[in-house]
């Protein structure tokens, strides 16, 4: 009981770390545009960079602990509607998005809204094949070949392979295959000799030094801080390497932290929307609201995993439809869907006759209103067909007239059956 309850501290503790972070960042308070060195801006800058660090250690144990299996993508379902209804819970707060926010909740993949969830996802779902290729180098090969993809970058300052900061699926896919790769060898049992500690123990120096010293230097050498956090970010190879020790020494004092599935699934997913960040922000820059804020959101994340947790342990009609070892199989269950479709259409053939006419009454009454059949574009200098036009441009207005007819349409219905 009592491990339980410090596994949750600690799990707690470092979610309210990276939230903490990410706020500050979002908010960019006064200290950090002044271009003066102060003791918060070094702390913001070890809180910055142990953000990263914890972001990497969660996703190499996402990879060392979760099972891949299909049932991850029924879990990416729940993330993607827990992400629908934080955007209407923020929409609800704030009062404000705009309709690129609205894509994004809406279109994920697309819009690449949280990439590092689908990133550790990806991984997740090919385990299998993953650890079976792993198993053909050696621990130390796969360990170099890290070193150098996150080295480079880090020393030339050049994005070779387009990671930006981290925040993206290729990112987070190698470090949960790093992880899966560790599940591999048993690191609880890895011989590790002095030279091994010696590196491991210099990793962590160099991140700390840089963490701190960073700033200093972008002041001295470029009159403010744009390169300040050029080592604080998820491809930096002191942040990758600092990550890899503290996950190898905590499997070797048998330090087991547990991340359950969600909860790590919902701290990926804060910590890569950054519409979730802005609303929460808020154009708040006040430390400790941040801080309040932070530990509210790491209360939202564990009452949300133990939700999700226990609706994923029901059982679900359509999951059971869709279970190929019950009486149903799909194939029959699919034939029986497209039968209920079609009487369906037959029984309310009237009411979507209706609903057809009276969208395209709507789509006519946008067409007649151009008299040469032809509407600006978007650019303001061309001109397009208006049938082109209003269905692929105009269609938030389209079914705003549309809506409109319809509800004109029930409301003379309804009199007709109480007066008629």
């Amino acid at each position: 009981m009592i491990k339980k309850l410090c596994n949750a501290l600690i799990v707690c503790v470092a979610i309210v770390i990276v939230t903490f972070s990410l706020l500050i960042t979002q908010a960019n308070p006064a200290f950090l545009q002044n271009n003066l060195l102060s003791k918060r801006l070094f702390a913001y800058g070890l809180l910055n960079n142990f953000s990263n660090v914890i972001v990497g250690v969660l996703l190499i144990l996402i990879g060392y602990q979760i099972k891949g299996n299909i049932k991850l993508i029924k879990k990416y379902i729940y993330i993607y509607v827990v992400n629908l209804l934080i955007f209407i819970g923020l929409f609800l707060w704030t009062r404000s998005f705009t309709t690129q926010n609205l894509y994004d909740a809406v279109l994920p993949i697309t819009r690449n809204t949280y990439p590092v969830v689908l990133g550790a996802i990806s991984a997740l779902l090919i385990k299998d094949k993953l650890k079976n290729w792993f198993k053909k180098y050696k621990f130390s090969v796969i360990l170099g070949g890290y070193a150098i993809a996150f080295t480079l970058p880090s020393l030339f300052n050049k994005d070779i392979f387009g990671l930006g900061n981290g925040n993206n699926i290729i990112t987070a896919f190698s470090l949960v295959a790093l992880g899966i790769a560790c599940s591999n060898v048993g690191i609880d049992k890895l011989h590790i000799d002095k030279k091994a500690i010696t590196l491991m123990s210099m990793g962590v120096i160099v991140n700390v030094v840089l963490a701190l010293s960073m700033p200093y230097i972008s002041l001295k050498a470029h009159s403010d801080f744009s390169t300040a956090y050029r080592f604080n970010v998820l491809t930096s190879i002191s942040v990758v390497a600092m990550s890899i020790v503290i996950f190898i020494v905590g499997q070797r004092l048998k330090i087991n932290i547990k991340i359950p599935e969600y909860t790590g699934l919902l701290a990926l997913l804060i910590y890569s929307n950054n519409f979730i960040i802005e609303k929460i922000v808020n154009n708040n820059a006040s430390l400790k609201i941040l801080l309040f804020k932070s530990c509210i959101v790491t209360i939202i994340i564990v009452f949300l995993r133990r939700l999700l947790a226990k609706i994923d342990k029901r059982e679900h009609i359509l999951e059971r439809k869709l279970s190929l070892n019950d009486e149903k199989t799909i194939i029959p269950w699919i034939s029986e869907t497209i039968v209920k479709m079609i009487n369906y259409v037959k029984n309310h053939k009237h009411n979507l006759m209706n609903i057809v006419i009276l969208y395209t009454l709507a789509y006519c009454s946008f067409i007649f209103m151009s008299p040469h059949f032809i509407s600006p574009h978007m650019d303001g200098d061309s001109y397009t067909s208006i049938f082109f036009f209003v269905f692929f441009i105009k269609q938030n207005m389209l079914l705003l007239n549309f809506i409109l007819y319809y509800l004109i349409y029930r409301f003379f219905m309804e009199l007709q059956i109480n007066f008629g």
